[in-house]
């Protein structure tokens, strides 16, 4: 117990440090230039939100299309954004695993610790400001838990497809570029613009496969009370997130030990 005691307590303080560094490295050149990168994706929303105003999108639930728009592509920018800053992580942790102690993987989470910090701190400002410019009344969860399951359970998927990414990347480099097309067009096909539920049974059964569908379901439920959850499964989501871990640990492992030989 001693011995695990100590080395969790390294671990810690590894990560923690990897951490600071890269909050530093981000903001090295330019102040604040990680939150220029979360107002993009703040941007975006409002753009959809602009388009979808303009076309006369009519509410699909709740008293404000803004909140509903934001509460759908904020799951599918939350998964990106880890995904790709824990494989990019693998690739650019020679600087760091030079020193003693220090592997791929702790800076592989170190990089998706700052994102998941970064993302968190300007969603929860966003929709605080919903709520302060009385946009909408559901801007503030009115249930918690499903947030903290949803961080929970996305950011672990999230990671695990990161270094999933990062085996297949390492095998065939063009897997980055196509995993970037697909990550954008998941926006199409997870239930942001539209609820699923209210979609032909054909469009529903394929639908209900895509476990993204699943988590923005979840992430909905916290600011709607009304918000439809037949097709929504929590041991779905369990499973694929665990299955996705445990494979991306393994990959991670395979790719370490087959550079160092």
């Amino acid at each position: 117990m001693n011995a695990l005691a100590l080395g969790l307590s390294r671990q810690m303080r590894i990560v923690s440090a990897l951490t600071i560094r890269e909050v530093r490295l981000r903001n090295s050149k330019h102040a604040f230039t990680q939150l220029f990168d979360l107002l993009e994706a703040l941007f975006f929303i409002v753009g959809h939100w602009i388009i979808f105003t303009y076309l006369g999108r009519h509410l699909i639930i709740g008293d404000s299309l803004l909140l509903f728009i934001a509460t759908g592509i904020f799951p599918i920018l939350f998964f990106r954004a880890i995904s790709v800053k824990a494989a990019s992580a693998l690739e650019a942790s020679k600087a760091v695993t030079s020193i003693p102690f220090v592997e791929a993987l702790d800076y592989s989470i170190a990089r998706s610790f700052v994102e998941f910090l970064s993302f968190t701190v300007a969603f929860v400002a966003f929709f605080a400001m919903i709520g302060v410019l009385d946009l909408s009344r559901f801007a503030v969860p009115y249930n918690p838990f499903p947030i903290v399951q949803f961080l929970a359970m996305l950011t672990l998927f999230s990671f695990g497809i990161g270094l999933i990414n990062s085996f297949l990347t390492y095998l065939f480099p063009l897997w980055k570029f196509c995993f970037g097309i697909f990550s954008r067009i998941q926006i199409f096909f997870s239930g942001v613009f539209f609820i699923p539920e209210y979609m032909p049974p054909q469009a529903r059964e394929i639908l209900a496969y895509n476990p993204i569908m699943h988590f923005v379901a979840l992430f909905r439920t916290a600011f709607f009370s009304t918000y439809p959850t037949h097709l929504m499964s929590m041991n779905y989501m369990l499973g694929w997130t665990f299955a996705v871990l445990m494979l991306g640990l393994a990959l991670e492992r395979a790719l370490r030990n087959h550079r160092a030989h």
